[in-house]
């Protein structure tokens, strides 16, 4: 699949770089457009192409048969939508985004290679029931919890694909609408079903927490850890939202942050916390208990979904995580 008709720009994230990258230098852009890495393509970073690997890793895990109907959450460049359409032919895909000019542009790059699925502009959390009921559905987006919507527009015996909690979750759904799940064994950091809303000032949020006062104490565990892949799971699970906003240059200042207004800065080995939740707490407990347990990866997990709980637990274990009530 010509990735390229996708990605006709993209744009660079590393310093001094030209910003944005397009046919006008085309050895760089086909270079980075058929390159296995995660592309940035607007230049408010409210869209980006995935990781080719990761989506093949995906459609692998979603296994379409001839015939399948599917819903992808999160259109996005469209390429995915595409993947989707050459293996069950565009009658069969529906494709929604929230955002009406990614799901345009997509619709002009899929109609180039003649392919036209059902594409649609909505909230992802709804799901698309024009299209239902489906054999499998895709997402592309990171929610807290499989919404419910997803579920009821599932096919008895058909399965879900979907990102959570920096893993990606395959689940597959019974009689009784009922599923059962394993996770895949590598990381997956997508743009969140609902993302937080950034604050409008970040440079005055930044200064806010760098200069508050809050008690401090010494830190039993390096910030480091946050960049711990296999940990990023387990953290994820116990904070969804957790945010590593940024180190401070010159300062060595450590800022995280979460969507209820909780942060924690982190200086010179110690930690000052405030807010609703004491977010530097929870994630050294949760390094401890991670630690005690072995330090197993996402592929040991499983995922059980009912009515009335979503839960994540490890095998051999009796350790669970109930995932939050908000999609």
């Amino acid at each position: 699949m010509p990735r390229h008709v996708f990605v006709p720009v993209f744009y660079r994230q590393t310093p001094n770089a030209q910003p944005a990258v397009d046919e006008t230098s085309p050895d760089e852009w086909l270079e980075g457009v058929y390159s296995n890495q995660l592309l940035v393509v607007s230049p408010d970073v409210k869209s980006s192409s995935t990781i080719p690997s990761l989506m093949a890793t995906m459609l692998e895990a979603l296994a379409p048969v001839d015939g399948d109907r599917a819903l992808e959450i999160g259109t996005g460049t469209g390429y995915n939508a595409a993947l989707l359409c050459h293996r069950l032919g565009d009658s069969n895909v529906v494709s929604i985004d929230i955002a009406a000019d990614l799901v345009n542009a997509a619709r002009e790059r899929l109609a180039l290679l003649g392919y036209r699925p059902t594409l649609g502009i909505g909230d992802g959390t709804d799901g698309w029931v024009g299209g239902a009921l489906y054999d499998r559905i895709i997402a592309t987006c990171a929610p807290n919890r499989i919404p419910q919507t997803w579920i009821d527009q599932t096919r008895t015996g058909g399965r879900i694909v979907s990102p959570i909690a920096t893993g990606i979750a395959v689940i597959d759904f019974d009689d009784n609408r009922q599923g059962t799940g394993h996770f895949l064994p590598g990381g997956a950091f997508f743009m969140p079903l609902r993302p937080a809303p950034r604050p409008a000032d970040l440079g005055s949020q930044l200064a806010d927490i760098t200069s508050a006062n809050a008690t401090a104490r010494s830190v039993e565990l390096d910030e480091s850890v946050w960049f711990d892949d296999a940990f990023r799971f387990i953290q994820a699970l116990e904070l969804p939202g957790l945010r590593f906003l940024t180190t401070l240059p010159d300062t060595g200042v450590t800022i995280f942050t979460h969507p209820d207004g909780s942060w924690a800065r982190i200086e010179k080995g110690t930690v000052a916390q405030a807010g609703p939740q004491r977010l530097w707490d929870i994630v050294e407990a949760a390094y401890g208990q991670w630690d005690e347990l072995g330090r197993p990866g996402r592929d040991k997990f499983r995922l059980d979904i009912n009515p009335h709980v979503q839960q994540v637990r490890l095998d051999g274990t009796d350790a669970t995580w109930q995932l939050p009530a908000v999609p």
